[in-house]
Protein backbone atom coordinates (compact mmCIF):
# COMPACT_ATOMS: atom_id res chain seq x y z
CA UNK A 1 0.00 0.00 0.00
CA UNK A 2 2.85 2.37 0.85
CA UNK A 3 4.45 1.89 -2.58
CA UNK A 4 1.16 2.74 -4.31
CA UNK A 5 1.07 6.02 -2.41
CA UNK A 6 4.78 6.69 -2.80
CA UNK A 7 4.94 6.69 -6.59
CA UNK A 8 2.43 9.56 -7.00
CA UNK A 9 4.20 11.35 -4.12
CA UNK A 10 1.80 10.97 -1.22
CA UNK A 11 3.02 11.36 2.36
CA UNK A 12 4.46 8.03 3.56
CA UNK A 13 2.99 8.62 7.03
CA UNK A 14 -0.68 9.13 6.22
CA UNK A 15 -0.93 8.57 2.42
CA UNK A 16 -3.48 11.42 2.31
CA UNK A 17 -1.67 14.49 0.96
CA UNK A 18 1.10 15.18 -1.52
CA UNK A 19 4.67 15.60 -0.28
CA UNK A 20 5.36 18.01 -3.13
CA UNK A 21 4.70 21.74 -3.28
CA UNK A 22 6.14 21.99 -6.79
CA UNK A 23 7.16 19.47 -9.40
CA UNK A 24 10.33 18.50 -7.50
CA UNK A 25 10.27 20.59 -4.31
CA UNK A 26 8.99 19.00 -1.09
CA UNK A 27 6.97 20.56 1.69
CA UNK A 28 8.97 20.72 4.90
CA UNK A 29 6.44 18.60 6.81
CA UNK A 30 3.10 16.88 6.18
CA UNK A 31 0.22 19.15 7.18
CA UNK A 32 -1.84 16.12 8.32
CA UNK A 33 0.52 13.84 10.27
CA UNK A 34 3.59 16.06 10.78
CA UNK A 35 6.15 13.81 9.07
CA UNK A 36 9.32 15.82 8.37
CA UNK A 37 10.42 14.86 4.87
CA UNK A 38 14.03 15.98 4.76
CA UNK A 39 15.23 15.54 8.31
CA UNK A 40 18.91 15.23 7.40
CA UNK A 41 21.24 16.62 4.78
CA UNK A 42 21.59 14.37 1.79
CA UNK A 43 18.27 12.58 2.29
CA UNK A 44 17.52 13.20 -1.39
CA UNK A 45 20.66 11.47 -2.75
CA UNK A 46 18.96 8.08 -2.99
CA UNK A 47 16.13 9.68 -4.96
CA UNK A 48 18.64 11.00 -7.48
CA UNK A 49 20.14 7.51 -7.81
CA UNK A 50 16.67 6.02 -8.38
CA UNK A 51 15.84 8.72 -10.93
CA UNK A 52 19.02 8.04 -12.86
CA UNK A 53 18.30 4.30 -12.66
CA UNK A 54 14.93 4.90 -14.33
CA UNK A 55 16.70 6.79 -17.13
CA UNK A 56 19.34 4.06 -17.44
CA UNK A 57 16.70 1.32 -17.66
CA UNK A 58 14.98 3.29 -20.40
CA UNK A 59 18.26 3.58 -22.33
CA UNK A 60 18.96 -0.15 -21.99
CA UNK A 61 15.42 -1.09 -23.03
CA UNK A 62 15.43 1.25 -26.01
CA UNK A 63 18.92 0.12 -26.98
CA UNK A 64 17.87 -3.53 -26.87
CA UNK A 65 14.77 -2.77 -28.93
CA UNK A 66 16.96 -1.01 -31.48
CA UNK A 67 19.35 -3.96 -31.65
CA UNK A 68 16.55 -6.50 -32.09
CA UNK A 69 14.03 -4.63 -34.27
CA UNK A 70 15.79 -1.46 -35.46
CA UNK A 71 12.83 0.96 -35.22
CA UNK A 72 14.94 4.10 -34.81
CA UNK A 73 17.19 3.42 -37.79
CA UNK A 74 14.08 2.49 -39.81
CA UNK A 75 12.84 6.05 -39.19
CA UNK A 76 16.09 7.39 -40.62
CA UNK A 77 17.38 8.65 -37.27
CA UNK A 78 20.75 8.06 -35.62
CA UNK A 79 20.05 5.57 -32.78
CA UNK A 80 22.80 6.86 -30.47
CA UNK A 81 21.65 10.49 -30.50
CA UNK A 82 17.96 9.59 -30.48
CA UNK A 83 18.32 7.37 -27.41
CA UNK A 84 20.52 9.93 -25.64
CA UNK A 85 18.09 12.79 -26.27
CA UNK A 86 15.01 10.70 -25.42
CA UNK A 87 16.56 9.60 -22.12
CA UNK A 88 16.76 13.18 -20.78
CA UNK A 89 13.02 13.82 -20.36
CA UNK A 90 12.48 10.24 -19.15
CA UNK A 91 15.07 10.78 -16.42
CA UNK A 92 13.60 14.18 -15.50
CA UNK A 93 10.03 12.86 -15.38
CA UNK A 94 11.10 9.74 -13.49
CA UNK A 95 12.71 11.76 -10.71
CA UNK A 96 9.47 12.73 -8.97
CA UNK A 97 8.14 9.15 -8.56
CA UNK A 98 11.66 8.08 -7.60
CA UNK A 99 11.73 10.77 -4.91
CA UNK A 100 8.35 9.64 -3.57
CA UNK A 101 9.50 6.02 -3.48
CA UNK A 102 12.81 6.95 -1.84
CA UNK A 103 11.13 8.91 0.94
CA UNK A 104 8.71 6.03 1.52
CA UNK A 105 11.72 3.73 1.96
CA UNK A 106 13.30 6.24 4.36
CA UNK A 107 10.01 6.31 6.28
CA UNK A 108 9.95 2.52 6.55
CA UNK A 109 13.54 2.59 7.82
CA UNK A 110 12.70 5.18 10.48
CA UNK A 111 14.76 7.97 8.90
CA UNK A 112 11.75 10.15 7.99
CA UNK A 113 9.63 10.63 11.09
CA UNK A 114 6.99 12.97 12.50
CA UNK A 115 8.34 16.01 14.32
CA UNK A 116 9.12 15.20 17.93
CA UNK A 117 10.15 11.56 17.32
CA UNK A 118 13.83 10.66 17.30
CA UNK A 119 15.29 9.56 13.97
CA UNK A 120 15.71 5.77 13.85
CA UNK A 121 12.69 5.03 16.06
CA UNK A 122 10.06 2.91 14.31
CA UNK A 123 7.31 5.00 12.65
Amino acid sequence: MLALGAVPGRCPGCLRVSMFRGFYELHETCRICGVRYEGSDGAWLGAIALGYAIGALFVVALGMAELVWGPIRALGLDPLWTIAIASLPVTALGYRPAKGLWFALLYLGGFVVPDGIAEGDPP
